[in-house]
């Protein structure tokens, strides 16, 4: 199984966990331990981002040739994707978006494609940090269809 499919799957599974306190709670907590940051009351979307890719990464158990990423900043995945060898490619202003690839927003925020772009210009992702209206200060992880237009990259894993 390739990398992507593993991370698009795990962030699949991750739909429905919810807050059980402004930025906490458990599953929130296990997303944050996936950073550099201590746990705390702090946005979490990259760090869902982190712990499913870490979770992909040893559940598929090979020898990665790249670290993984341990930001807590959505557009600082695109510094990590920069960092790392040709395992992970930064697309600016992408013209498509595939299942897997991780889907930088223009505003400060991170999710997974579940799908890939479709006829009219969307995309399904699965988001932390987010809520029924799509904030990025929300109460939990969910499944969001949005737009290219508010997409300002995505990262490609090619492994």
């Amino acid at each position: 199984m390739m990398l992507a499919e593993k991370i698009a799957q795990l962030a699949e599974s991750q739909i429905g966990v919810r807050e059980t306190s402004t930025n906490g709670g458990a599953e929130i907590a296990d997303y944050q331990r996936a950073t550099w940051l201590p746990v705390g009351p702090w946005p979490w979307c990259a760090a869902f981002i982190c712990w499913v890719v870490r979770e992909a990464m040893d559940e598929l158990d090979t020898k990665w040739t790249f670290k993984r990423p341990r930001t807590a900043g959505a557009w600082d995945l695109e510094k990590w994707c920069l960092s790392v060898d040709n395992s992970a490619r930064l697309k600016r202003r992408p013209v498509t978006v595939k299942r897997g690839d991780i889907v930088i927003f223009t505003f400060s925020h991170v999710g997974i494609a579940v799908g890939d772009l479709d006829a009219n210009g969307m995309v399904a992702t699965v988001e932390g940090n987010t809520n029924d209206a799509g904030s990025r200060e929300g109460d939990g992880c969910y499944r969001k269809h949005r737009h290219i237009s508010k997409i300002r990259s995505i990262i490609r894993f090619t492994v």
